[in-house]
Formats: structure tokens, C-alpha cells, sequence
């Protein structure tokens, strides 16, 4: 028997499938992931950004970042370089080709985050930031005190 509340996990999950399918009919034209389209997107949105703040805008961890951009590089759209006041500080900047790739996606992303919000009120937006950041933490919290492994299935 199904039990009539979803859990919380199976949504935020399904959310994330529905996020990165929509994204992912944009960019494959583009002959982009969605990492990589969100990447550009955020190169354009923080210009001459180090790594690691897009690596923090984009929630995902340094190596992660550093491998997409330097696919963005090798194929021209990006360009890293080491910060010239402090040489530990990788910054992104697009090519003149990365720029006009973003500006190509930028309404597309922004229709994305438009979509993943519509009919919600600036105050239920709010709320769910809250409770998924309230979430992001509690799985911070239980990676980090070696919580019993999951054993697969519901959320």
C-alpha cells in the first residue's frame, strides 16, 4: 500500500530530473551539459570570477569546477587564469565565443528559473529556500558524523 505522503527526498530528486531534463533539451543543441550550461551561465552572470566562488555559486565541489572549466577551455569558450595579485586564485573569464554562447543561454536559464518557480509567491519562494538550504545542512551534518550508509530505496 502507498503510503500518501511523498517523501521529501523522492521530490527534491524529482525536481532535480525535471530541472536538468529541461536544461538538458536546451543544451544539447548547444553541444553543452547541463554543468557546463550552468557554468557559462554563472561565468556571465560573475565576470573574472575565481573557481572557487563559481564553484560556491554553483554548489559543487573544486574539482568539479576545475574539470568543467577546463572543457569550457580546450574548447575555446573560457579562459583560466591565475589571479595576477594572487597566484593560489584561479579566475574564469569567457572568450569572446563563451560570450556569445552565454548570452545565447541566459534567457533560456533564466526561463528555467522562472519555470521551477511560477505561481509560487516571493514568500513560498523564500520558505522553500529556507527549508532546502535546512535540508542541504542536515545532509552536511549526517555525512559528517558517518550516519549508517543508506540502504538504497525511498528517501
Amino acid at each position: 500500500m502507498l503510503q500518501e505522503q511523498e517523501y521529501v527526498g523522492l521530490l527534491i530528486g524529482a525536481a532535480r530530473r525535471s530541472i536538468k531534463q529541461a536544461v538538458l533539451r536546451a543544451a544539447r543543441p548547444l553541444q553543452l551539459t547541463p554543468p557546463q550550461f550552468w557554468f557559462l551561465n554563472a561565468a556571465r552572470e560573475l565576470p573574472r570570477a575565481s573557481l572557487g566562488d563559481l564553484a560556491r555559486r554553483q554548489r559543487m565541489d573544486p574539482p568539479t569546477a576545475s574539470r568543467i572549466a577546463e572543457g569550457l577551455a580546450q574548447r575555446g569558450l573560457l579562459k583560466v587564469e591565475p589571479d595576477p595579485r594572487d597566484r593560489r586564485v584561479v579566475r574564469a573569464a569567457l572568450t569572446p565565443a563563451g560570450v556569445r554562447l552565454a548570452q545565447r543561454i541566459a534567457p533560456i536559464a533564466s526561463g528555467v528559473r522562472a519555470a521551477v518557480v511560477q505561481g509560487m509567491s516571493a514568500r513560498e519562494q523564500e520558505m522553500l529556500r529556507a527549508a532546502l538550504r535546512k535540508v542541504v545542512r542536515n545532509l552536511d551534518e549526517f555525512a559528517a558524523d558517518d550516519g549508517p550508509a543508506a540502504a538504497g530505496g525511498d528517501v
